[in-house]
């Protein structure tokens, strides 16, 4: 192993060595924590690879809505040549041919669901950067007061536990969803839908709309429809439903590791606890998120071999950790980062473990366009709830209404 880690940072020496003919290159990437400690953070790093390298760093901050700026420089070759994607737009940029493809020997090994997001058709096209995955918070305090003594492992238990929170505290307290106007309502969906069993897609069809993905939305609208959720979720996005356990007033929530940070400063005396995704019927689901790192590849050499020195050096396992403990409070992605003790202590290891089993969605070029059809749909599912119209044959019309589209989308 010590020679192996020698080897690799003479690898890395040379790498840098390499890259002095390239004086610039721009890096993109979105909003992940505060936006002043966010170029605090990139100074800071730029600064040390300059020393290193050479080569000035310009970071730009974008927003989550610049898919089509993204593309665009793909495709003129204007703009930054390395940038941060979701890593949902993996296969859109893969596919486009216009991203660089890595070789992974020049990396730390990553955590299996972190690469399956980066990898399209076998090929590795970004390296992950850092990933989310959920977890069901829980506050220690009401669960006392309901007389719940161990926290909910199932979906079963969570509607068990959540009646008695309803009966210490009211209608609306047990629970805190999020729904038509979460952006990421999906990623919610799925871990339902993998922990009854069901799949998304299957050699490239839809196959959401089975039994599994019918019971997996029911359930999501039984929370709100026993009155264990508040009637308004139905329409809130994720912040909403953060911010209500945050404040104290429901006693769970399924959220990020970002939001451990957000209590630390938001209610540091709130009482709570984290434990795994509920199981369902057949196991426990969970969701695989996160972004990864591309390049474009009709940069100059020079500057395509500067970039690739950068991602190296963010991925880097001091950087990485420094950037997931003290700026995105999200989780790591290369398994040398995560031996950190941060992540393997306390609340955050409940996350290193959902991550270990955690799915990734399909690399597909389509994806994006699937993705919104699902999301869609269900999100009709919950307006029909709200406008009373909702019944036993809700989810599966709007279900197969997706997976007509999905099919249609796959040129099924």
């Amino acid at each position: 192993m010590k020679k192996l880690v020698v080897l690799l940072t003479i690898a890395m020496m040379l790498v840098f060595a390499a890259v002095a003919g390239a004086t610039e290159i721009t890096f993109w990437a979105m909003p992940n924590g505060p936006s002043e400690a966010h170029y605090e953070w990139m100074a800071k790093a730029a600064a040390e690879f300059e020393a290193e390298t050479g080569v000035k760093v310009n970071f730009e901050e974008i927003g989550w809505d610049s898919l089509n700026r993204l593309t665009n420089t793909v495709i003129t070759g204007e703009g930054a040549q390395v940038f941060q994607i979701g890593n949902t737009w993996q296969g859109l940029f893969a596919a486009t041919g216009g991203v660089l493809e890595f070789d992974l020997n020049d990396f730390d090994e990553f955590m299996g669901a972190p690469l399956a997001s980066a990898t399209y058709d076998g090929k590795v096209y970004g390296i992950p950067w850092f990933a989310e995955t959920r977890c069901l918070f829980y506050n220690t305090e009401m669960f006392k007061k309901a007389g719940i003594t161990t926290p909910p492992g199932t979906w079963s238990e969570v509607m068990n536990a959540g009646q008695k929170v309803v009966d210490k505290y009211g209608e609306g307290s047990a629970f805190a969803i999020a729904g038509t106007g979460a952006w990421d309502l999906i990623h919610n969906y799925a871990m339902l839908l993998w922990s009854f069993g069901g799949e998304m897609l299957v050699d490239d069809k839809a196959v959401f709309n089975s039994q599994a993905g019918y019971d997996a939305i029911d359930y999501w609208v039984g929370l709100l429809d026993s009155g264990l959720a508040s009637p308004a979720c139905a329409e809130y996005n994720q912040p909403q439903a953060n911010a209500a356990f945050t404040n104290g007033d429901v006693a769970m929530t399924i959220t990020e590791p970002s939001q451990i940070a957000v209590i630390a400063d938001q209610n540091p005396d709130l009482p709570y606890d984290i434990v795994q995704p509920p199981a369902g019927p057949a196991g426990r689901g969970a969701f695989a998120g996160g972004s990864n790192i591309v390049i474009r590849n009709n940069a100059p050499v020079e500057e395509i071999e500067a970039a690739k020195a950068w991602v190296q050096f963010l991925i880097r396992k001091e950087n990485l950790v420094s950037y997931c403990k003290n700026q995105c409070n999200f989780l790591p992605t290369t398994k040398i980062a995560f031996s950190d003790p941060f992540f393997n202590s306390g609340k955050m290891a409940l996350f290193n473990t959902t991550l270990s089993y955690a799915k990734a969605y399909p690399t597909l070029a389509e994806w994006g366009e699937i993705e919104t059809s699902i999301q869609g749909n269900f999100s009709n599912v919950l307006t029909e709830w709200v406008e009373g119209n909702y019944d036993e044959n809700s989810a599966e019309e709007y279900l197969d209404a997706a997976a007509a589209e999905v099919n249609a989308i796959l040129g099924n």
